[in-house]
């Protein structure tokens, strides 16, 4: 019997791909790369009127990247809905929780916990109560007599509720949450620190009402996370997002673009 010698060009190709990991192909680089985030202020993270922390990491990324990232601004509840579905491939300025991640990807470490170096920032939250209000944070123990207020879809209604808080997440703004406390709607409200403290110092309305309740509820890293499926498809450009961002923001360059936000950067 005669043997073939000449290997097919399928057999060829197919070899060569499995050299190269197997996953060549589903590894290239996507045409685009989606992204909602938060569509109201967040000082000084997101801003509508100009570009904020996270919208200007953003721009740097996707020229180091030379993948075009779409920013789309929605509701934060309406964006991890679209993430959930995979009608969009990424979300930014996500805190970590169990619940997002089981829909969501997040830079891991070997042993399973997300990797907080690859974060986009750090930020704090804290409670803003009426002056003279019966709010008391020990940083173990929380004592508030009334209604709790928090924005939409944040993942710090979590942990009110653990604290045992009666919570109120209806509000899509802090600037609303701090005027319902002013006006004794809520005894309280979380909010991330630099954007309440933003709010309260440029609205002297509020500031002659609301205090800060001292020391904060939390430090939570931020990341940028990408849906199950655009993971599956091209994890290694999602992995270069984090390390870039973890690049960056250690970078002078960087810190120098958004030193007129803020006076020190994560």
């Amino acid at each position: 019997m005669r043997t073939n010698t000449q290997s097919s060009p399928w057999l060829l190709s197919g070899l060569l791909l499995l050299a190269s990991g197997g996953n060549a192909l589903a590894q290239a680089n996507p045409e685009s790369i989606r992204i909602c985030h938060e569509n109201e202020d967040a000082f000084p993270w997101l801003l509508k009127d100009k570009p904020g922390y996270s919208q200007i990491m953003m721009t740097q990324v996707e020229k180091q990247l030379g993948v075009p990232i779409k920013l789309m601004p929605m509701p934060w509840k309406q964006c991890l809905a679209e993430l959930k579905a995979g009608k969009v491939d990424g979300a930014m300025n996500a805190s970590f929780s169990a619940e997002r991640a089981e829909f969501a990807q997040y830079p891991i470490k070997l042993d399973g916990e997300a990797d907080a170096t690859k974060r986009m920032y750090r930020a704090t939250y804290a409670l803003y109560k009426t002056k003279g209000a019966a709010v008391a944070w020990d940083g173990k123990a929380l004592t508030a007599n009334g209604t709790v207020g928090a924005q939409t879809g944040f993942s710090i209604v979590a942990q009110l509720k653990q604290l045992g808080a009666k919570v109120e997440d209806s509000s899509p703004t802090a600037d609303e949450l701090l005027g319902r406390v002013a006006s004794g709607r809520y005894i309280a409200a979380a909010v991330q620190t630099t954007e309440a403290d933003n709010s309260l110092a440029n609205v002297p309305s509020l500031q002659a009402k609301v205090e800060r309740v001292t020391p904060p509820l939390i430090e939570k890293p931020y990341y940028t996370i990408f849906s199950k499926p655009f993971f599956a498809k091209h994890g290694q450009t999602a992995r270069e997002v984090w390390r870039l961002q973890g690049k960056l923001r250690e970078s002078p360059e960087f810190k120098a673009q958004v030193s007129h936000l803020m006076k020190s950067v994560d």
